[in-house]
This record gives structure tokens, sequence and C-alpha cells, in this order.
């Protein structure tokens, strides 16, 4: 599987049930530890409202895939407890396997259960207070687990068929890297984006394009010297900076560089936030077709098109490498 390849069938999320994550350690130290540990946090279910259209947005997201050819799934409706929003965040594709990754919070281990089903269950083991660091609570030199044992999101990784790029974050430690390439086994490398940012998942930072192009944030990727080697000859284009998307409810869940989170529907068309209108020009200028789509949750409910989806099955070439270019 790549990040690439024309998509055949893909998972759609869904708004139905959204709320915020409950207040424990591990959310405190995953998603809150920019503020002191007894600040309050956003609580409770997102508006109707908010729901309302995100789930029209979503709506029109799948509507893209099927005309795109793609057969869509969605998850089951009837589940309200967290969100089903972000597919992406817990449900990873590499070969012939779907992995139901072992997730940093424990309040997101199940929700693979009400999309698919999977290879690979990782989700039986609950953490406690030992697993999670509270040095990083208000300092980013420390990461939010401790690597007693894997711990980490789907999200956190990007697939270019036998390369495999992971980034070590408060949503990904270096026990999951290596449960990871065990999983996938020798024929597969998994790669460690390391020191780069600390708070969450991958696809605010790097997209991979096609074959040799990768669409990178600047503000974090500052040098090509933080990707594997064998990425260090690729075509590297620099997000611009993104263009201010408004928020609902009690706060922003993302920061703008969201804009930059965009999916690929095969090596030449791109789906992208409809507001990013510098980032769609920039894309376009590299020869690429984007369509845009109108999300307007997408800081409130902490998702983008390529969050809020996750391919089952794409076409692909399993022998390519980050050494290949076109």
């Amino acid at each position: 599987m790549n990040e690439w390849g024309k998509v055949k069938k893909v998972i759609v999320g869904t708004a139905n049930g959204a709320q915020y994550f409950p207040d424990d350690l591990g959310v405190r130290c995953i998603n809150y530890a920019d503020r002191d540990i007894n600040a309050p946090i956003p609580n409770g279910s997102y508006d109707v409202d908010i729901i309302g259209e995100a789930n029209e947005d979503l709506d029109a997201l799948a509507k893209i895939y099927t005309d795109f050819g793609s057969k869509v799934v969605r998850p089951d409706v009837g589940f309200v407890d967290h969100y089903l929003y972000c597919p992406r965040d817990n449900i990873l594709t590499v070969g012939d396997k779907v992995i139901a990754s072992p997730m940093s919070l424990n309040c997101r281990k199940n929700e693979w259960k009400f999309m698919c089903e999977v290879t690979h269950d990782l989700t039986n083991i609950k953490y406690t207070k030992e697993d999670y660091d509270s040095n990083c609570i208000m300092n980013k030199e420390f990461l939010a687990t401790h690597n007693h044992r894997p711990m980490w999101d789907a999200a956190n990784v990007l697939r270019a068929g036998r390369d495999v790029l992971y980034l070590i974050s408060n949503t990904g430690n270096y026990a999951g890297a290596e449960q990871l390439q065990k999983i996938l086994g020798p024929n597969f490398n998994v790669h460690l984006l390391q020191d780069v940012y600390s708070y969450s998942h991958i696809d605010s930072t790097i997209a991979l394009l096609k074959p040799g192009t990768a669409l990178v944030n600047p503000s974090r990727i500052k040098s090509k010297k933080q990707l594997p080697i064998s990425m260090q000859n690729w075509d590297i284009i620099e997000c611009p900076e993104p263009i201010d998307m408004s928020y609902c409810g009690l706060e922003a869940m993302m920061s703008q560089w969201t804009g930059m989170n965009c999916v690929s529907l095969d090596e030449q068309t791109v789906i992208v936030q409809s507001t990013q209108t510098n980032l769609i020009k920039v894309l376009e200028q590299k020869g690429f077709t984007v369509i845009p789509v109108h999300m307007r949750h997408q800081r409130s409910l902490s998702g983008g098109p390529h969050c809020c989806t996750v391919e089952l099955e794409r076409e692909y070439e399993l022998e390519y490498t980050f050494d290949n270019k076109n």
C-alpha cells in the first residue's frame, strides 16, 4: 500500500456522536500538554449544528470518491461514544494487512470495531499512569509516553510500498515503531522521523503525493536532512503558509497547518481543503489536478480530508521503495 495509488475502496468518517475527549492523564499528556495540569479543558458533546454541518461535508467528500469510481464504506452510524470522524487515526493498511493500532488514548482503542475487520487487533491493553510521562506538561522537550510498551496511532504513519515513515511524537513511541516493524516483517522498512513535531500525527507535517514527490510543512521540516536518506533526492514541495481557518465549539482542536491535510485519489489527483487556495495553486503549478472540498469544521473536529478517510484498497506496486523516483 502507498499514499498515491488509485483508490478502489475507502472508509469515510462520520461526525455522529462527536464528543470532546474525557479528562484523564492520557488526554492531558497527549492533547493538552501545553497547559497546566489543572487548567480547564473542553468537555461534553459537540453542538448538534456542528455535527450536522460536518456530516454534510463528509457526505460531499464521500461523493468525490464515488464519482471517482471508488467503493465507499461508512462507519456504524449507531455508535455514539466519542467519534468516528477520523478513521485514519487508528486503522493502518499495509500490504495485505489491515491493522488496528493500539492508539495512545484508552478512550479511542475500540473505534476500529465500527469500521472494518482487521488482521491485527492491538487494542486490548489499557494504559495506566505509568505509561505517560507527566514531565511533558508545559515542556515540549519531553514526549508524552514512556517506552514501556507500544503506544502509537495509525495516523503517525505514511506508506510508500515497502517503506513506511513513522513519526516519533506524543502519539507514537519507539516501542510502537518496533512493534510495527515486527508485524510487517523483514520485507518492509520502518523509517523514523524524529525531533520534528511532538504533539500528534504526521499528516500536518508531510504528505507523500506520488513517487518521488512530497509536500512538507516548512515550519517543521526545515531541511531535507531531517528526512530518511533515501527520500532526500525527492522533489520536496514546501507548503505555503496556511490561510486562516475558523472553528466552532469551545476551542480549535488543530493548528492552522491542518490546511495541508490533503489526500490523493491517484498519482495526479489530490483532494484539498477548498479554503487553501495558495496550496491549490502550488499543486496545480506542479501538474496535479486538485479537487477542492469544503470542510467547515476541520479545526473544530480535528480532521481534514486525509484524517477523515482511510484506504482499504489502492492500486499499487509493492516493490516501490523510497529510492525509486520517476
